[in-house]
């Protein structure tokens, strides 16, 4: 009888051994993973006839379509293209029917930073994009890159002195979004002119596009611009703008940062050449008649020789 006990239990013990070694076969399975989430909190502003969803997907019910120009509460981005917005219930818009940046379209009321800005796009045939910052002052890149590609001037009012126009012009992205927050000081020069020093808070190179600022300086001022060279903080003279007909002075760049400008009173008329200059800093094409070599050869680091003089066929 010990004998069948343990003879049992050696065959217990034996087919447990075969039953655990025995390796089993089995299909493994990988699934698709889904787009992922980023918490955010920021306004932005809804083109016009904004789809709003109940789920962050096309077959779901559409709560309701709102207007241009509505603020309404970002709280999340999805990588797929939603964003998750609180409108007093949580829902879903598509991220290319809102804007960071803001309005889409013109304000009612006149201004006259506003008009200018659109009248060059009007003469230069390019599509006029108005954005109305929010308070952060800051131009998504996602937005910004959007309109790469396109025959646009995108115009962005900074305050009542200051706007900048961006004129796309290669398909060359912005890397990061464009910080249009600054700090101004106005001090007396020694020969009596007025100083003005505006300090950004974080500089973008802008590889394939124009900036042009705007300066509110009033008539028959020639207010000479120093952009910044970013590899040295020295600045350097671009050009001076006489302000004869225009209550405006304008600085094309392919950056925005730091800038001085030195405003004077203008001590007689413009000639018709110099005229024609002034035209051509509006519309974002320097030096294309007064091309000077010593200042071409004088610039150095991110400040593009390439955008001094060239004529970018408009």
């Amino acid at each position: 009888m010990k004998m069948k006990n343990v003879m049992k239990k050696i065959a217990a013990v034996l087919l447990a051994a075969t039953v655990f070694g025995t390796s089993v076969s089995t299909d493994i399975v990988s699934y698709a993973k889904g787009p992922t989430y980023t918490a955010m909190q920021d306004v932005y502003y809804t083109k016009d006839n904004c789809v709003v969803y109940a789920e962050p997907t096309y077959t779901s019910t559409v709560l309701t379509t709102i207007g241009a120009n509505i603020p309404v509460q970002v709280i999340g981005a999805y990588s797929n293209g939603w964003y998750r917005i609180n409108i007093g219930v949580i829902a879903y818009v598509k991220m290319d029917s809102v804007t960071s940046a803001g309005a889409i379209g013109l304000p009612t009321n006149s201004n006259s930073q506003i008009a200018d800005a659109q009248k060059t796009a009007t003469e230069l045939g390019y599509e006029f994009v108005y954005l109305q910052l929010n308070k952060e002052k800051v131009i998504k890149k996602d937005i910004f890159n959007s309109y790469i590609g396109k025959k646009a001037i995108l115009y962005a009012k900074i305050d009542d002195e200051v706007g900048v126009s961006f004129k796309m012009l290669y398909n060359d992205k912005v890397t990061k979004d464009i910080d249009l927050k600054f700090t101004k000081s106005v001090s007396t020069s020694q020969f009596g002119g007025r100083v003005v020093e505006f300090k950004f808070n974080d500089s973008t190179e802008l590889l394939g596009q124009i900036a042009i600022f705007q300066f509110k300086e009033g008539y028959d001022k020639a207010v000479t611009i120093f952009p910044v060279d970013l590899d040295t903080g020295d600045y350097v003279e671009m050009n001076t703008y006489y302000t004869e007909f225009s209550e405006f002075a304008y600085a094309p760049v392919t950056q925005v940062a730091s800038m001085k400008i030195i405003e004077e009173e203008i001590p007689n008329s413009l000639t018709d050449n110099q005229r024609k200059i002034m035209s051509d800093h509006r519309k974002g094409i320097k030096y294309l008649c007064d091309d000077k070599v010593d200042y071409r050869d004088s610039i150095r680091s991110r400040l593009r020789k390439d955008t001094e003089y060239v004529d970018y066929n408009y």
